[in-house]
């Protein structure tokens, strides 16, 4: 089975952050976004797997994080996605479709004798800013001992956002009927949640239903989204499974959903007063309130900090009383009072009490 992985787009809801990062760069908890994605799949893949990254705003950034940091877990294949064009010096794409049809330079037309041979060679589906709280080995279990050619993971959602989702419609064995993109009119609550795991014959017949509308794409379209190829493949008869996340999904796309996922990473694990000598952590007069994550090298001098705070490596807090937020490596904090922010990385800023505070890289205050 081969891992296809769209990371190019720039993640414009995280702007200011993703001006200097990729999305799936931010970090959370102590590790970058695709790090906890990418450290679940090697606990389930073995080192020989195939890992494609579909890569295009800041390419060399990941590429050159990737492999120095994974060079020995997977089987690592960059494709680029080129730009549709560019808004203010910003580059912006075809979507998610065009980025996983880009993949198929990876895969061969086979002829297969059983379909467990077809699950095997087939493909799985990863988005760079969302993390299953589930274990991969837990939905990939279901793709592998159902008679199904691929499956889908959902989530619920409450009736009020479900237009805001992909959403799915099923029959009485969870297979998949109908899928549609940011309904308009509400037809289910079962939205569209990422990963997904097709067969070799489906992601093939995927790859030729995303191609029908890139040829047929103009500049009037914002993108090329995978759900109506998706559906073409339901249309085609292949037997899509939905499968239900039974612990959720980590949302990373948008700001609050950042502190929510930061949130729930930091409750199943703190940096305790005890790793502090190991990470040559400093806490003078301060209180630390768990769960927390201070990175190394990181001094805490009269503050409050916590809890569910995320401090990276190298940072300086001072005067400060912060609760639920994400800070980033290398920054300055004095005299401030805050909750619910994310502060970038390289920032200095003192003399501010304000909630909700979005401060980018390298910003100066």
């Amino acid at each position: 089975m081969k891992i296809i992985g769209p990371i190019a787009g720039i993640g414009s809801r995280l702007k200011p952050f993703t001006l200097s990062k990729p999305k799936a760069f931010l970090t959370v908890a102590g590790k970058k976004v695709l790090d906890h994605i990418l450290e679940k799949f090697s606990n389930t893949f073995d080192p020989n797997t195939e890992l494609i990254l579909i890569v295009g705003y800041r390419k060399r950034q990941i590429t050159e994080y990737i492999k120095k940091n994974y060079a020995d877990k997977f089987k690592l294949i960059f494709i680029e996605q080129e730009p549709r064009g560019y808004s203010d010096d910003i580059p912006f794409y075809w979507g998610l479709g065009e980025a996983v049809y880009l993949s198929n330079i990876r895969f061969k037309k086979q002829h297969f004798e059983t379909k467990d041979q077809d699950k095997r060679e087939g493909s799985l589906i990863f988005l760079g800013d969302m993390i299953p709280i589930d274990e991969y080995s837990y939905f990939m279990y279901r793709y592998f001992e159902s008679d199904i050619d691929g499956i889908i993971t959902v989530m619920e959602v409450p009736k009020e956002d479900a237009h805001s989702y992909g959403v799915v419609t099923i029959d009485e064995n969870a297979v998949i009927q109908k899928l549609v993109e940011k309904p308009k009119e509400f037809i289910s609550n079962l939205a569209i949640a990422g990963p997904y795991a097709f067969s070799h014959s489906a992601t093939m017949a995927l790859f030729t239903n995303i191609k029908r509308y890139l040829d047929n794409k103009s500049e009037t379209k914002n993108e090329i989204y995978l759900t109506q190829s998706l559906q073409d493949l339901v249309d085609q008869g292949f037997k899509i499974a939905a499968v239900p996340l039974k612990k959720g999904n980590l949302d990373f796309g948008r700001p609050s959903e950042l502190l929510n996922g930061n949130k729930y990473l930091l409750m199943q694990t703190s940096v305790r007063k005890e790793d502090f000598s190991g990470l040559n952590i400093t806490s003078e007069r301060s209180l630390i309130k768990n769960p927390v994550y201070i990175g190394r090298n990181t001094k805490i001098i009269n503050s409050v900090i916590g809890p569910y705070v995320s401090i990276g490596d190298n940072s300086k807090i001072e005067n400060c009383i912060i609760e639920n937020s994400v800070i980033e490596e290398r920054t300055q904090l004095n005299n401030i009072i805050s909750r619910n922010s994310i502060i970038g990385s390289d920032v200095m800023v003192e003399n501010i009490s304000k909630d909700y505070l979005i401060i980018g890289d390298k910003s100066r205050y």
